[in-house]
């Protein structure tokens, strides 16, 4: 284990944080870091941002007192053994000899929870697109090879027909990831490892003319709040709890600082829940009745809607429009649009400065106490305690 012995400090630690800050996921690491040494220091931050992928390197200029970084080859190891300073590691990936604690999101729970919201829509054909030039991802692979075979289904994982590398043009690797979605059975749903790399998979689809979500629903395995929103289609994405990993890699990097032996050497968190954009939002029932009623609550949740509301859309019994749901969804009219309205309460806490009260009535709650025990129930924490862990990592 990395430890080193409490030096007597007159001036504040300096922490070196090597982090790609070209994404979300890195900047909220970045984020809760800062948090951190707001609440606990002072520290001195140098930041290094590096580059978006594992060609990261380490500074000519001296690492500080500690370091915070997203480990990811046998090289940068090296390199920080030798430094001779504290270092925590923020990312998942696993290298031979690398015994420095580490803080990551739980990969297999992460694309579990893309599997479950794909899954959620009907799909039962789900796939994986990462990039396999890039070594450090692979434990998203693992981890969605690992959940099919639990599942009892077959892994597709794309494989290009040909070596890639970052310095092969954007053309080409369109070109192969188009011929490897052409052949998936549709409608399918892609998991893709960033929200660049889901992107491009939406970008092969237009060129091959297949419709995103209709044909291919696309998930990132991060969601990113400007980059999501502003390709087209709008890509869906799992919140990983990046600024909680922040905080914490630091809380860590202070314990060493004061010699004190880190007990748990990795540690896990669960991802928060999945943003949903127009990129998985398919309606893949084969009956048009449980189709339009579907589509009808999703319009219409957050004007606080019920079942009534519902079958004036689509006339129908309701005890014949709960079989339907039930065989095809596995859930009620009145649970998808009580589902519908509590993922429209988690995106209101994420992303605005509303008040409780306030959400409950924007989502379609006539109470704030009505709402309050639903999303416990369904997200496994209060409204009050996600926010918290979406905005400055708990």
């Amino acid at each position: 284990m990395n430890t080193h012995a409490h030096l007597p400090r007159t001036s504040p630690p300096r922490v070196t944080v090597l982090v790609s800050g070209w994404t979300q996921y890195g900047r909220g690491i970045i984020e809760g870091v800062w948090q951190y040494a707001q609440r606990n220091g002072p520290w001195m931050l140098s930041l290094d941002l590096g580059e978006p992928d594992e060609r990261t390197r380490l500074p000519r200029a001296s690492l500080g007192d500690g370091v915070i970084a997203a480990v990811h080859t046998a090289k940068m190891v090296d390199k920080l053994k030798a430094a001779g300073v504290p270092a925590v590691n923020v990312a998942s990936t696993v290298l031979n000899g690398s015994d420095f604690p580490r803080v990551q999101s739980d990969p297999d729970a992460v694309v579990q929870m893309a599997i479950d919201h794909l899954m959620e829509s009907g799909l039962n054909q789900i796939a994986y697109c990462g990039e396999p030039h890039r070594g450090f991802i692979k434990h998203w692979s693992d981890a969605y090879e690992s959940a099919m075979r639990s599942m009892g289904q077959q892994a597709d994982v794309y494989a290009p027909r040909r070596r890639l590398s970052y310095k092969t043009p954007i053309d080409t690797h369109l070109r192969e990831i188009r011929h490897w979605v052409e052949k998936l059975p549709k409608p399918v749903g892609v998991i893709g490892w960033s929200t660049v790399g889901c992107r491009h998979l939406a970008m092969a689809c237009t060129e091959a003319g297949l419709s995103v979500p209709d044909e291919v629903a696309i998930i990132s395995l991060e969601t990113e709040d400007l980059l999501g929103r502003a390709i087209s289609p709008p890509i869906s994405g799992v919140d990983i709890a990046v600024e909680e990993i922040g905080v914490k890699a630091a809380g860590i990097l202070d314990q060493l600082f004061r010699g004190e032996a880190v007990e748990e050497p990795t540690v896990m968190l669960q991802p928060l829940g999945v943003t949903a954009r127009q990129s998985t939002d398919l309606l893949m029932a084969d009956d048009p009745m449980v189709r339009d009623a579907l589509r009808f609550i999703r319009d219409h949740a957050s004007f606080g809607i019920d079942v009534r509301d519902v079958l004036q859309e689509v006339p129908v019994a309701r005890r014949t429009l709960e079989r339907r749901f039930k065989e095809l969804l596995n859930r009620t009219p009145a649970e998808e649009i009580r589902r519908v309205k509590l993922e429209r309460v988690r995106e209101l806490l994420a992303e605005t400065q509303m008040s409780i009260p306030e959400i409950a009535d924007a989502a379609g709650f006539n109470y704030a106490e009505h709402m309050i025990p639903a999303f416990k129930k369904m997200f496994d924490c209060t409204p009050t305690a996600y926010r918290k862990r979406v905005r400055v990592g708990g």
